[in-house]
């Protein structure tokens, strides 16, 4: 295992020196809060844009980057196709 020192105020000193398991409760919570992170993306919309020309699509995580998106080949502008379902 690696070793990441962390900065605690007199309180949260307190609380950690009275539990039996502090480290191992630390890595819980940011396994925990990794899948949290995981399963948010995976939710998060997706958004497409089509070139015509070049019949290429692309997919991005916001409506902004899909609606301005120029096409990497030809370098026109693609036609936004809005959300993925």
């Amino acid at each position: 295992m690696r070793q990441k020192m962390i900065t605690l105020c007199p309180t949260t000193w307190e609380y950690a020196s009275k539990m039996k398991n502090f480290s191992g409760w630390v890595r819980k919570q940011l396994e925990e809060h990794a899948k949290a992170q995981v399963i948010a993306t995976k939710n998060q919309p997706k958004f497409e844009a089509h070139c015509e020309d070049c019949d290429l699509w692309w997919v991005f995580p916001n409506a902004y980057q899909a609606q301005y998106h120029y096409c990497n080949q030809c370098h026109n502008a693609c036609e936004f196709k809005g959300m993925v379902e």
